[in-house]
């Protein structure tokens, strides 16, 4: 019996690390065709936040199907060089020490249920972390091809903001939607969340589609006509849904950038992209905290009505307790009173019998003093 669970322990681990490396390999297969400055940097690495979710929900014992799937990867895009070793052994080492960091000084899975969590999942995750693997990386190319300080500290930084974002975006909405509990929608909160969801598509492709050409002509369309709608996810909904409506609109934005469209078209698509990222990372981070601000507020006040329901049987318990002693008391009193009345009553009856027997006892004294007259 044991070892047929052991047995099937050891398939499902397996299943996990299989099942984990080709999602990996998926998703950094289709994110490298974004790939602008090197065959492997982007402005965006999505595999990171996979990578972080893997270590922060399951365990640091996903690491090699983060490294097998990163390998896979960059052997299919850049070849066998040795960038395609060094580049998975950063991006393991930045997730097993960003998913460390997170749940040593965040909560892990729990770092967005508040704001306090949020900023430091910002901090530990998406700043420091990606440092690893834009240090590993960059390192190695300015060691093989002696490149200018001036053109390594560029890559190092288009390097660190792909992963800062890629993190951001994904590690959140993936969290929030594979941990155990999340709120449950009703049907009024889905009706008002698809309403949020075509308001911001329709105002995406007003932003980031061909008809921003014409309309910002004269400047009308520009891209924070979106945040009402992430402040809206982040003040109504719950963590999970801010995060997915950043992440439609970061899709949206990315498209229409790439394709000339929308207020973050510059001079050339490098810097293009860096405004992009740069307005993702801020309204991104603004979105979570509020959305965690307000799951705050509502735990605060359910425990406040939780607390003020407590309070509430207290005072009932005791306002029954009160009327019990008063009853008590009341027929003690009457009790008492009672027992007063007869205790008067037993006086004037034995008041009685001592006059009427002093008078019985003047009768006889009188009666004998007759006799002895006679």
């Amino acid at each position: 019996m044991a070892r047929k669970l052991v047995n099937s322990a050891s398939v499902k681990n397996l299943a996990l690390l299989a099942s984990l490396t080709l999602v990996y390999f998926v998703a950094g297969s289709l994110v490298m065709r974004l790939a602008f400055v090197r065959p492997y940097v982007t402005p965006i690495w999505l595999p990171a936040s996979i990578a972080f979710a893997a270590f922060i929900l399951v365990g640091y014992r996903v690491w090699p199907a983060i490294l097998l799937g990163s390998l896979l990867c960059h052997l299919t895009t850049i070849g066998f060089v040795l960038a395609s070793f060094t580049i998975p052994a950063g991006a393991t080492l930045e997730g097993l020490a960003g998913a460390y960091l997170v749940k040593r000084f965040a909560h892990g899975a729990r770092a967005f249920d508040s704001a306090k969590g949020i900023f430091r999942f910002v901090l530990f995750a998406c700043v420091c972390a990606p440092a690893i693997s834009a240090t590993l990386g960059v390192g190695r190319i300015y060691l093989a091809e002696h490149i200018t300080w001036t053109d390594c500290g560029f890559k190092w930084f288009t390097w660190w903001l792909a992963h800062f974002i890629g993190i951001l975006l994904g590690t959140p909405f993936l969290i929030l939607l594979l941990r155990a509990s999340h709120h449950r929608l009703d049907r009024w909160e889905l009706t008002e969340l698809a309403a949020l969801l075509l308001g911001l598509v329709f105002v995406c492709l007003l932003v980031f589609s061909p008809l921003s050409l014409w309309l910002n002509k004269n400047h009308v369309v520009q891209a924070w006509l979106c945040l009402p709608f992430l402040v809206w996810a982040g003040f109504r909904f719950c963590p999970l849904e801010a995060a997915g409506t950043t992440l439609i609109l970061f899709g949206s934005a990315i498209w229409g950038t790439l394709h000339g469209y929308g207020s973050f078209v510059a001079e050339d698509l490098t810097t293009s992209l860096f405004l992009l990222d740069t307005f993702i990372a801020v309204i991104g981070t603004m979105a979570l905290v509020v959305a965690a601000m307000v799951v705050e507020r509502r735990q605060i006040e359910g425990e406040i009505l939780g607390t003020q329901s407590l309070l509430q049987k207290a005072i009932e318990e005791q306002e029954r307790d009160l009327v019990v002693t008063v009853q008590a008391l009341e027929m003690e009193a009457a009790g008492h009173l009672q027992t007063k009345r007869a205790l008067r009553e037993n006086q004037e009856r034995i008041r009685r019998i001592a006059a009427h027997a002093k008078s019985d006892e003047k009768e006889q004294e009188d009666s004998t003093r007759g006799e002895w007259l006679e």
